[in-house]
């Protein structure tokens, strides 16, 4: 029985139920009318808008306080409303982000997903090294990992994230931090990866953690710090940052190619010395869609998973014999950036975004059959 272990997490008794924060289809001032509970502590509730277009986080003073004196959040990220006699202060995400417990969390196999959760790691430890964030929410929109400072036991950041990579019944990882070996860095999660799903990256960052990048952002002085790798292949890799941007370092051969076939344009990019050797820049918001086809990440919905059909039928009719399966999908230009340009496929672009819609992980499914049907059409229809 030694090796019984007990997530005392889950049996947590409150003195009485937790009532709603909002009576039922409460309608904010901005016009987003709160609607289901998702989730509920007695500190925070997760509701969804009634159009299914947003998260909304509610919290009371105790956590507002707590994340803005951290400096997790500022007074801008909330928007604060008087309800029942009581100060509430609202967090928004749109549903194709995730704000979801940690302990909800499954990987499922992704590598863009398992970065960017290591992300989220190392940004909110940028900013409070001592919280437990066993209890904590993950805020996919900030890269951070929100802590709630419930009297759960404490429990290290490396068995955290490895926790989000179970498959199956595996146990619970629910061991207490040791010191220095708490610490989750990124050698220690591409081992964990390559040990766990034999996942080997393609290449090492050019990017380390904590440089300054406000050169690389178009001119904007945001006092941008590179927080973590999101991609990492042959000829290009995505930075998360602390701001809102992402960054796409491309090698010079791959970046003139695409320019070369107007996938992308001259104008929007930006040059950078790297290592000796000189890279194109591109800064992407966070709000779209950054993800290879064969390692989806981003959840879809109706509108932007018609957005993908349109990108890959634009894509197709600008580069006809390209390999779309490894693409990097940029929702924000409307377009896939191809590995292979020039290589005679035999793909189905129609097949593609079935697979998308249907197999995920992350797609919201089972779309109404039309609207599938629709999608894949759209996609394959050249």
């Amino acid at each position: 029985m030694s090796d019984f272990i007990v997530d005392e997490s889950r049996f947590v008794l409150k003195d009485e139920d937790t009532v709603s924060f909002f009576p039922e289809e409460y309608k904010l001032a901005c016009g987003i009318t709160i609607a289901e509970k998702e989730d509920e502590t007695d500190t925070w509730q997760l509701y969804t808008s009634k159009d299914g277009k947003h998260y909304i986080l509610a919290v009371t003073s105790f956590l507002h306080d707590k994340w803005v004196e951290s400096k997790l959040l500022s007074e801008s990220d909330f928007q604060k409303v008087l309800v029942k006699g009581q100060d509430i202060y609202l967090v928004f995400s749109k549903t194709n982000k995730r704000l979801v417990r940690l302990t909800n969390i499954s990987v499922h196999k992704s590598l863009r997903f398992a970065l960017a959760l290591y992300s989220a790691f190392a940004h909110t430890r940028n900013l409070d090294i001592e919280s437990n964030l066993r209890d904590g929410i993950y805020f996919e929109d900030k890269s951070l990992i929100l802590p709630t400072y419930s009297l759960v036991g404490k429990v290290k950041d490396k068995a955290l994230f490895e926790n989000c990579l179970r498959e199956g019944v595996e146990a619970e990882n629910l061991a207490t931090p040791d010191g220095i070996n708490d610490s989750l860095s990124f050698v220690y999660v591409k081992n964990y990866l390559k040990k766990k799903f034999a996942i080997k990256l393609q290449s090492e960052p050019l990017l380390e953690s904590g440089e300054a990048v406000d050169d690389f952002m178009l001119g904007q002085n945001t006092h941008a710090l590179i927080v973590a790798p999101l991609v990492l292949r042959a000829h290009y890799q995505v930075f998360d940052t602390t701001t809102d941007k992402y960054l796409l370092v491309m090698d010079k051969l791959w970046a003139e190619a695409l320019m070369s076939t107007s996938l992308v344009s001259q104008i929007s990019l930006n040059t950078a010395p790297i290592a000796g050797k000189i890279y194109y820049v591109y800064c992407l918001s966070k709000e779209f869609a950054l993800e290879n086809m064969d390692d989806r990440f981003f959840c879809l919905d109706h509108e932007n998973a018609f957005e993908l059909a349109q990108a890959i039928h634009r894509t197709r009719k600008i580069v006809k014999s390209s390999d779309l399966t490894k693409a990097l999908y940029v929702q924000q230009l409307g377009v896939l950036l191809p590995e292979v340009f020039s290589e005679h496929t035999e793909d189905n672009d129609g097949a593609l975004m079935g697979q998308c819609l249907c197999e995920g992980p992350f797609a919201m499914c089972p779309f109404m059959e039309d609207v599938n049907e629709n999608l894949v059409t759209v996609a394959s229809n050249i």
